[in-house]
């Protein structure tokens, strides 16, 4: 058999409608290249990997993995990277639609520089026009919270690919070989910044992280879960991260920054 050169994950939670345009879409799509499909259904009280595990039933590119319990979405990320043959691993939520050869534009690219530890494509919101916010863009720190430029801006020379310190896993590709080394996400992170956090290890191990500008990906963002939800969710994340790279200190002086913000978001 040959060797499989790409591996896609997608880990679904309550989106299997969108999981299966994703994934119909991406095999018609990719007829070209070797690879895998691993579906990661995130949700054990659904019966989502059963619904598209006979959806794809004849395609042997698809593997669908029920995760006996939810423990986020890096968590989910990792199981499927555990089954991966490929040389390399995209994850891709199930809200995105691939447009044109984004996919073989970033194998391409990640093959051809070796200096290059994860990248992603330009994110645009649905209406296929707008970037979407904060799909890059620099690590958090004090300075960036006080002077609010941690979202990353767009070149203004047109160029191929550009730099950013961080990128969203929303579209991220890998080489398989590296998350391993990095042992894929932190699962202490339940859902948010679990993605800065590997960009910032990432380049501890000296690599850089790249948008290719070349290849386009819409980001529909579901609204699975309250506004209200949300801001739990990335506070606590938020928390965990400064402690783990950042110390005590710091992570008092940011949890003060941002007071204000959370006081008017309980109002």
């Amino acid at each position: 058999m040959d060797k499989l050169e790409l591996s896609i994950i997608i880990v679904d939670y309550k989106s299997s409608d969108n999981t299966i345009a994703l994934v119909s879409d991406l095999l018609k799509r990719l007829d070209n290249l070797r690879f895998e499909i691993i579906v990661v259904d995130n949700d054990p009280k659904s019966d989502a990997a059963d619904v598209i595990g006979k959806k794809f039933a004849a395609d042997r590119r698809v593997v669908v993995i029920k995760s006996e319990t939810n423990s986020g979405f890096g968590a989910g990320n990792n199981l499927g990277a555990k089954s991966a043959n490929g040389e390399f691993l995209l994850l891709l939520n199930p809200d995105t639609k691939i447009y044109d050869d984004a996919v073989e534009r970033m194998l391409d690219f990640l093959a051809k520089h070796s200096e290059i530890g994860a990248l992603t494509p330009l994110i645009y919101q649905a209406d296929g026009k707008n970037l979407q916010r904060h799909f890059f863009g620099r690590f958090q720190s004090l300075s960036s919270l006080i002077l609010r430029n941690q979202a990353g801006k767009m070149p203004k020379k047109t160029a191929d690919f550009f730099y950013a310190e961080m990128i969203t896993a929303a579209a991220l590709m890998i080489r398989r070989e590296l998350f391993q080394k990095l042992l894929g996400f932190d699962q202490k992170f339940f859902m948010y910044l679990e993605d800065e956090d590997l960009c910032r290890r990432i380049t501890k191990l000296g690599y850089k992280n790249v948008v290719l500008a070349t290849a386009k990906v819409i980001h529909f963002e579901g609204k699975s879960s309250s506004d209200f939800e949300k801001k739990k969710f990335y506070y606590k994340s938020q928390n965990y991260y400064w402690q783990k790279h950042h110390g005590i200190f710091q992570t008092v002086l940011m949890k003060l920054l941002r007071s204000p913000y959370v006081l008017l978001q309980k109002k």
